[in-house]
């Protein structure tokens, strides 16, 4: 009972590090990069959502449709930031060595970091979504009816960016620039606004899902690099390209921590994450859907 009440925590948290990574993955597939700021915009999301309900309520305290309303609020922020990011610094460094792109979004991480101190200090955060009964049993499997609510707005979001690749015409832009940029571009295609687009939706769905981790967990500046870490280890893990991969191997990762964290320590999750990641790289380099990683 113990193991299934672990792997149920772990798929409703899992379904969150999913969505974070189907934004890497967009990312590094469209534009070629690995971000190492796409954590950040996972902390910002969280941070615009809590002070949307403070300037509403006084305080980061609501019921859960006035949280659910400051979502979009905060998709809407992100997008605006993560293509101003992409205009304004990224798109010098496309094309370029990886280093040098490693580099750039690194230090955007670090910027962004110190600025969010600076502007709301390192204390914790949280937001409180009242609930009558904060819980319930199914099966003897107690289930956080917050947790729950993430769960379902982590998987519509990222069924939304599903929709949005393959039924728009943004969307088709989209994967065409991913698949050929020099060919999109000859039948009219704008690579650069596209690529600015791609970096917007990655950035829009990142802050979408830190509202919810606002709820569940709580907010601090410098919790993007963690968020980066494991968003790397599931899009290497379901395969570089792969939504569905991602999807899996977020909700894989979600549940060997917290079984991790149960049974051992959570000091080890992230030791045992990395450390499935080599073996499967060694076994299946290219993932359980996607493309070959070798890179």
């Amino acid at each position: 009972m113990a193991a299934t009440q672990f792997v149920v925590n772990g798929l409703l948290v899992g379904a969150l590090f999913a969505g974070v990574a189907v934004g890497f993955a967009l990312i590094w597939g469209v534009v070629d990069i690995i971000n190492l700021a796409h954590g950040e915009m996972v902390m910002l999301g969280g941070y615009t959502s809590y002070w949307v309900l403070t300037l509403i309520t006084g305080n980061a305290e609501g019921s859960p449709l006035l949280f659910l309303a400051t979502i979009p609020v905060a998709i809407a922020v992100l997008f605006g930031i993560g293509y101003a990011l992409q205009r304004t610094l990224v798109s010098r460094v496309i094309g370029t060595d990886i280093f040098l792109t490693l580099l750039v979004t690194f230090g955007a991480s670090i910027a962004i970091q110190q600025l969010a101190i600076q502007a709301w200090s390192a204390n914790p955060r949280s937001i409180q979504v009242s609930f009558a009964d904060p819980s319930m049993t199914l099966a003897g499997i107690v289930v956080p009816k917050m947790k729950l609510v993430a769960f379902a707005g982590a998987l519509v979001l990222t069924a939304l960016m599903y929709v949005f690749l393959q039924k728009t015409r943004t969307g088709r832009a989209i994967r065409a620039v991913s698949q050929n940029p020099e060919a999109a571009a000859l039948v009219g295609i704008d690579v650069e606004h596209t690529r600015a687009v791609t970096f917007g939706v990655s950035s829009a769905i990142a802050g979408g899902i830190g509202t919810f981790i606002a709820v569940i967990l709580n907010i601090q500046p410098q919790m993007g690099l963690i968020y980066t870490l494991k968003s790397f280890i599931i899009v290497v893990f379901g395969g570089v390209g792969s939504i569905p991969g991602a999807l899996i191997g977020g909700l894989l990762l979600g549940s060997v921590e917290e079984l991790v964290a149960g049974f051992a320590s959570s000091q080890w999750t992230l030791a045992v994450s990395f450390s499935l990641l080599i073996v499967l790289l060694i076994l299946k380099p290219k993932g359980l859907f996607g493309q070959e990683a070798e890179q």
